[in-house]
């Protein structure tokens, strides 16, 4: 594949205070709705544009209470394409340069979204994600490339790309996506309805030397309230294998693995001492919350920046507290109606999964 320069459109003051969320849904509108609930109240988004790729009859319109939601920032952009590539064709201008791209089943407080924007401010031509995950090697040169969970990650301590279902990236690079991406990725997005993530993860690797996305500092990275659905694209039997495919092929088709093109894909430590819970992923910058050093005309930077210093002076064990308080205080509509996992509304709701859970806890204790 030939390179692309990214050049990206400027930010202006604008860009550089708030952003716009995209959510992509399918039929998960109680997980949506939260969703549009709480990040609509967070001061640094300028809109919600919904991915409604659902056209089938009694799923379209989208419904009031999403179409018309009370916040007056959400605005439903209807596809006539059901793929998740859609995910990325964007239909309706934004009003900002600065895109989250989100999934309807995740939530965060607005201060944990906030530490992954400013940090995307200050480096556009990166992606900045919340979820990293690590491609994986066997022995040899020649070897394929898999998919490293989470787990691995950890394991590991490294990582190289992440998941767009949390990551803030530059509208210019959606656009290229659609108009550059080459058609075997595209395709395979298409047909298999997965690895969208992996794409546009390496996608932007490849046009930045294959550098690995930043990551938002690890305290806004645990503050995650995840929202429970009875179906996903992870549950699918095969879904190692898909994507172990996809980050193979991907890799090869993008010159990620090539390592006399220059831009073989990099990995980066995750954690990086003493201040474990800051400077999380690649790149850290030890100046990222000093506004002496950063003048930014952002009143919501410079509270988040004393909030920042204040938690320097914390253990690990007391900021996860406080992420852990967090989260819990984002979550209690989401634990009412029982879509949090393990909760005693969950297991109301879910009797036959929370069995099964609880059955399969027992298995492994013996």
């Amino acid at each position: 594949m030939e390179t692309i320069k990214p050049v990206l459109a400027p930010l202006t003051n604008l860009d550089r205070d708030f952003y716009t969320i995209r959510i992509n849904t399918w039929k998960r509108n109680e997980q949506l709705i939260l969703s549009l609930d709480h990040h609509s109240q967070c001061p640094g988004v300028a809109l919600i544009q919904v991915i409604w790729c659902d056209l089938s009859e009694g799923n379209y319109p989208a419904p009031p209470e999403i179409a018309n939601h009370p916040s007056g920032k959400v605005f439903v952009e209807y596809h006539d394409v059901n793929s998740l590539n859609e995910r990325f064709h964007i239909l309706n201008d934004p009003p900002t340069k600065g895109i989250l791209s989100l999934d309807d089943d995740v939530l965060r407080p607005c201060a944990a979204l906030d530490a992954g924007f400013f940090r995307w401010a200050f480096h556009p031509e990166r992606m900045v994600g919340y979820d990293a995950r690590l491609h994986t090697a066997s022995d040899g040169k020649n070897s394929p490339w898999g998919y490293g969970f989470l787990s691995t990650v950890e394991k590991q301590r490294r990582y190289s790309l992440t998941l767009p279902r949390a990551a803030f990236l530059h509208r210019d690079y959606m656009d290229m996506y659609m108009s550059s991406m080459p058609r075997l990725i595209f395709d395979t997005v298409e047909k298999q309805f997965n690895c969208e993530d992996i794409a546009m993860s390496f996608f932007v690797s490849s046009l930045t030397g294959g550098k690995p996305p930043l990551l938002a500092d690890l305290w806004a990275v645990k503050s995650i309230a995840k929202l429970y659905s009875p179906s996903r694209i992870s549950a699918d039997n095969n879904h190692k294998a898909k994507r172990d495919q996809c980050v193979e092929n991907f890799a090869t088709i993008l010159g990620l693995k090539d390592e006399n093109g220059g831009k073989m894909l990099q990995t980066a430590k995750t954690m990086h001492w003493p201040n474990v819970m800051l400077g999380y992923g690649a790149d850290p910058d030890k100046t990222l919350w000093n506004v002496e050093a950063h003048p930014l005309e952002s009143s919501r930077y410079v509270a988040l920046a004393e909030d920042v210093q204040k938690l320097k002076q914390k253990s690990d064990n007391e900021i996860l507290y406080i992420v852990k308080s967090m989260s819990v205080e984002i979550s209690q509509k989401a634990i009412e109606q029982g879509l949090i996992l393990d909760t005693k509304e969950w297991k109301k709701r879910w009797p036959e999964e929370a069995k099964r859970r609880e059955d399969e806890k027992k298995k492994k204790k013996t």
